[in-house]
């Protein structure tokens, strides 16, 4: 054993505050803590706090499973031996190493029992195995991960075409690791190990693993995305301001920059108005409001196209209940309107130019930030801007490779990254919205709430390739770092006046083919159910109806985790196949998956319950179709459905019950936003429960009836009920939504 004094401190908080049963055991970082009167271990450490407790040991005989007795306890180089007398006499052996525990019996047939702590912050996940990681190079001037060039994916053996989120405390039988968010750490139980939810304390897995004449119990990943993932810092994301992504608008890829005050004006009055109240709060201004030979981001707007300047668009835009968001270049600035030797110059002297007609800044020189940097966030507060995207153009680039010039040669592009971030969030606060590029550094990471992850997409499917290829490789991120940003979603199926007209670099897009409708749902359930940043890039007033329809069933961005920790490559070979998205919320505990098809033509897919989902192989589930709003069937095994080319079907899966049960909602795909509460009152066969609605929308619940039950009386507090039982036995209840909550009540009788 290694550092005695840590050991004797810790021993001495153990006592003086845990007021710790029995006695205290030391190996290597492990805390070991055995109560002779329960008769049971729990272990944890100074890192991770408690790992497990209570740890029991069982015989199972015959189908019977019997808590082993009377022990009898050695102690000595790191290894606990422990004999069993009653009711049968056994031997275990447990092995400590430095992140690693060995368990080992003398039965065939030990079994361990325990509860491991995991709550929001320490979850169940899929993990990469640390020697099977593969690398992709994107390019020298790419930076989608925080780190440049080579970004580190895996694939892994089992159900690769499967990707796992979670939306509350979620469990399922192919789980076996927790990541502990806060220190960066996997806790790796053996494959064996079945982890349950307690009904009594949700945030508590019972732990149950059958152990054998040996076998590793559990192992510690320590530094799991910085060592194994590839990415260069690790700053655990603290989502207290901002609980999910944002959700919101952004005109770029609508108008480019052909935008105007007037097309911003209309935006935020249309957004407050039709899409505020499902959700949408974001309203942001990019580029194009300024002129490209003299950026001067706080000043300098264009005074006929934004003839109001930029104090009076931000507090309009607030003034409609949103939150007003602006587009910059920052780490660059005006040529022409700045001191000559506040920029970066290269190894022939010339100013490094970055984007259109701005020169990048020396960041290690102080009048650079007392005279350019403080005075421009003091301004852009003033006048009302919460959301703020840093484009980073070339930056990153140009600061690793030119370093060497900078004013104070002993500083790094990490140290200005870091630095200049510190006085953003000491100025903004930390509720104030901050979006960019990551550096290849981390410099960013602690200070940064969005991070964009690749290239700008746009209309039609090949642009929108950009979109999902990070929903496919960077949602392992996402509410872990910072929440990942796959740029904008653009659903529209005909062109805007910025798709006909010259912008930017690249010309008119007159010939540009639009996303189908089905690739339209692709992206939208996708985005939705990735819990990533949402930021519709279309012409809202003029988006096509039931592409409208589609934003309104796919927000807000609800607080979705990953469970699968690992990217997968920006090559479509890999895109997930199937979402799969496990809730546990007061609409239930349920799957709601995502199937796509990225074949260019039709295809029927079969989905497997339990080997691809996870699901109880014994239990027979009731799939829901969620765009179509209607049930597919009840099955056990598998189903199988038809895709349409480069199309996508959500479906919410529901063990079934012996009593009529909530399947869905149409207010949102995922069924888990609107229903704040839900009971089935087998007394009284009643199913009571409360629902959000959006005031003057049409709100419909699908409901289960089961054949023996016939329906007594529907009743809610909301104008125009109606209810209807089809042949499916799925009733639909609809109202007109209303400002406040809605109690809903079903009864019903035996036939």
């Amino acid at each position: 054993m290694t550092h005695k004094l840590f050991y004797l401190f810790i021993i001495s908080l153990l006592v003086m505050h845990v007021q710790v049963k029995g006695e205290v055991l030391l190996s290597y970082q492990w805390i070991i803590n055995i109560d002779p009167e329960k008769e049971d271990i729990s272990i944890s450490t100074e890192t991770l706090g408690s790992v497990i407790t209570h740890i029991r040991l069982n015989l199972v005989n015959e189908g019977e499973t019997y808590k082993l007795n009377g022990w009898h306890r050695q102690f000595s180089g790191d290894v606990l031996q422990i004999t069993t007398d009653q009711p049968f006499k056994t031997e275990w052996k447990f092995l400590f190493y430095k992140n690693k525990i060995e368990v080992s019996t003398s039965s065939d047939h030990g079994q361990i029992t325990a509860f491991v702590p995991s709550s929001k912050n320490r979850f169940p996940a899929r993990t990469a195995d640390p020697g099977k990681m593969m690398e992709h190079e994107t390019g020298e001037s790419n930076d989608y991960t925080g780190v440049a060039q080579i970004e580190k994916y895996y694939v892994p053996s089992a159900n690769p075409q499967v990707m796992y989120l979670s939306l509350g405390l979620v469990q399922s039988p192919n789980l076996h690791a927790l990541f502990d968010k806060a220190s960066n750490t996997v806790i790796r139980f053996s494959p064996e190990t079945k982890m349950e939810r307690q009904s009594e304390d949700q945030s508590v897995l019972k732990v149950t693993t059958s152990v054998m004449k040996g076998s590793t119990f559990l192992n510690l990943i320590p530094d799991y995305y910085t060592d194994v993932l590839g990415m260069p810092k690790y700053v655990p994301y603290d989502d207290s301001n901002h609980a999910t992504a944002p959700t919101g608008w952004n005109h770029w890829l609508a108008f480019y920059r052909m935008v105007t005050e007037q097309d911003i004006v209309k935006h935020a009055d249309f957004i407050s108005e039709k899409l505020k109240p499902y959700g949408m709060v974001h309203c942001q201004l990019d580029d194009g409001y300024d002129h490209t030979d003299r950026r001067l981001w706080n000043k300098n707007w264009d005074p006929e196209t934004f003839p109001h300047g930029p104090e009076w668009l931000a507090r309009y835009i607030k003034s409609k209940g949103l939150i007003p968001g602006l587009w910059t270049v920052p780490y660059c600035y005006s040529v022409s309107d700045a001191i000559p030797d506040w920029f970066i110059r290269d190894d022939n002297g010339k100013i490094l130019m970055d984007y259109q007609g701005g020169g990048e800044l020396d960041f290690t020189r102080p009048d650079v930030i007392n005279e350019y940097w403080i005075p421009l966030w003091k301004e852009f507060k003033r006048q009302g801007w919460e959301y703020y995207k840093f484009d980073m153009g070339n930056t990153s680039w140009m600061w690793y490779h030119y370093q060497h010039n900078f004013s104070d040669t002993t500083k790094s592009s990490f140290d200005v990254s870091h630095e200049t971030m510190s006085l953003f969030r000491e100025i903004m606060g930390p509720e104030i919205w901050y979006t960019n590029h990551p550096d290849a550094y981390g410099g960013r990471m602690g200070f940064i709430d969005v991070a964009g992850c690749g290239r700008d997409p746009g209309p039609g499917w090949r642009r929108m390739n950009n979109f999902l290829e990070v929903i496919s490789n960077n949602t392992y991120q996402n509410h872990i770092v910072w929440y990942t940003d796959p740029d904008c979603i653009v659903l529209r199926g005909k062109p805007t006046r910025g798709d006909t007209s010259h912008y930017h670099d690249e010309g008119p897009r007159r010939n540009e083919v639009f996303l189908t409708f089905e690739e339209a749902k692709t992206c939208a359930s996708l985005l939705s159910l990735s819990g990533l940043q949402f930021l519709s890039g279309d012409d809202l007033l003029n988006l096509e109806e039931r592409r409208l329809n589609l934003i309104k069933k796919s927000i807000p961005i609800l607080p979705v985790f990953p469970i699968d920790l690992f990217g997968r490559s920006r090559y479509q070979k890999h895109y997930p196949e199937i979402m799969d998205l496990k809730i546990n919320q007061p609409s239930g505990i349920y799957d709601v998956i995502a199937v796509t098809n990225w074949k260019d033509q039709e295809i029927k897919r079969k989905i497997q319950i339990a080997n691809e989902l996870g699901l109880d192989f014994t239990k027979k589930y009731l799939v829901f179709d969620n765009w179509e709003e209607k049930l597919i069937g009840m099955f056990k095994d598998e189903f199988e459905v038809d895709l349409a080319a480069h199309g996508t079907r959500v479906f919410t899966i529901r063990p079934q019950k012996d009593h009529p049960q909530l399947l869905a909602t149409n207010r949102h795909i995922t069924g888990a936003l609107s229903v704040k509460e839900q009971n089935w009152d087998v007394s009284g066969l009643t199913l009571n429960g409360v629902s959000e609605s959006v005031a003057g929308a049409q709100y419909s619940l699908f409901f289960y009836v089961p054949a023996h039950f016939e329906i007594d009386k529907v009743t809610a507090d909301a104008k125009k009920l109606t209810y209807n039982l089809d042949e499916n036995r799925v009733l639909t209840i609809s109202f007109t939504g209303q400002e406040n909550p809605v109690n809903w009540s079903l009864t019903f009788k035996n036939n």
